[in-house]
């Protein structure tokens, strides 16, 4: 890896290793061309709509039940030397306040994410703080505020990299005890970042009891989130800052009762960053085995796109609905000119859910479905 390269590319580390949906060939040929397209970008889910705090602070609290647990799992590009690891573990609950608003709930959440990519083992360990408020606009609707406060850690290794200075010139072979010759200021750093998000819900009824038997099941959530509204530097350079830009996402997802036994379910999310962009959509639908509420079951088959500049990768998605418990399961086909390298495999995701109902209320019962 050229010296010059990383003078001129300080986000290079980042770059190279967290680029997600832009192939190891593709950014390599970017960087020898010199190009200044290069841009960090936030790691991300095929199903996003199963990490709701890490896809909007205003979907906190939005969910059927009191409390919530949920974990994601994600690797990418095994076939490849520079490959992906992602996890996420999440809980968030409500609070119902007793005179302050009939019409409202809080929630809270806590949210941590560990990320790591390509040969430098770089990495990102976030611990996040999430806080929303739902208002009763109707009783078919709500519009809830999530703000979000999130402490990070960035670092890399610098053992598996090569480097210009390390070629023997006259031979051409690679010596690892050679001085790298960089002034790398530090191999980790530490900044605050902010985000925010509005979520505006539609549902058939707010009434939980007609829910459980079955009778009403439809639902459409319609949302914002922003993040890094602060665009924290998180450069590794002593006096180069290298801001990391504001994401915003939009989305949309939704659940149609067909009949008693079977919804459709639709999601699709934008992601905007920097010069970056993708689309996320996803459609399947869900056979419901047993409706009684204590001992609900269904199942869920869908299949999902990923559009981008090179229009990467669909995904096969199956979902388990076992009382509280749910379970997620997708794959990732490449479809982009990088499957020459990958043989089209992206990589596995799981995702996992348990939600605990019927806490003691002192006020009233859930509002959302």
């Amino acid at each position: 890896m050229s010296t010059q390269l990383l003078r001129e590319k300080p986000m290079l580390l980042y770059t190279l290793n967290r680029m997600p949906l832009k192939t190891t060939f593709y950014t390599m040929l970017l960087m020898m061309l010199g190009s200044s397209l290069l841009r960090a970008q936030d790691f991300h889910y095929s199903q996003f709509y199963n990490a709701p705090l890490n896809q909007n602070p205003a979907l906190t609290g939005v969910f059927p039940g009191d409390v919530r647990f949920m974990g994601n799992y994600r690797t990418q590009w095994k076939a490849v030397p520079v490959d992906y690891l992602t996890f996420s573990g999440a809980a968030d609950l409500k609070f119902y306040p007793r005179d302050i608003d009939k019409n409202g709930l809080f929630a809270g959440g806590l949210v941590f994410n560990y990320d790591q990519a390509g040969f430098s083992k770089l990495q990102l360990i976030q611990l996040g703080l999430n806080g929303s408020y739902s208002h009763r606009l109707n009783e078919y609707s709500f519009l809830t505020f999530g703000a979000q406060v999130v402490g990070n850690q960035r670092g890399f290794k610098l053992e598996d990299l090569t480097f210009d200075s390390g070629f023997d010139p006259r031979g051409g072979v690679y010596d690892p005890t050679l001085p790298n010759n960089e002034n790398f200021g530090s191999t980790s750093r530490m900044f605050l970042d902010f985000g925010a998000g509005l979520n505006f819900r539609v549902q058939s009824l707010s009434q939980r009891k007609q829910v459980d038997n079955g009778s009403k099941r439809s639902k459409l959530d319609v949302g914002l989130g922003l993040f890094h509204l602060n665009r924290p530097d998180q450069s590794f350079y002593d006096g180069y800052e290298s801001k990391l830009p504001m994401r915003v996402s939009p989305y949309i997802s939704g659940t149609i009762k067909l009949d008693s036994l079977i919804d459709l379910v639709g999601n699709i999310n934008a992601q905007y960053q920097g010069s970056y962009q993708e689309v996320l959509g996803m459609i399947g639908a869900k056979f419901y085995l047993n409706l009684r509420p204590d001992n609900r079951i269904a199942l869920q088959a869908g299949v999902g796109y990923r559009f981008d500049d090179f229009g990467d990768s669909f995904y096969p998605n199956f979902e388990v609905f076992y009382k509280g418990w749910q379970v997620g399961l997708s794959y990732d086909v490449n479809v982009s000119e990088f499957q020459v390298a990958t043989g089209r495999r992206g990589g596995p995701e799981v995702s996992v859910r348990y939600i605990i109902d019927n806490v003691p209320r002192v006020v009233k019962v859930c509002p959302f479905m």
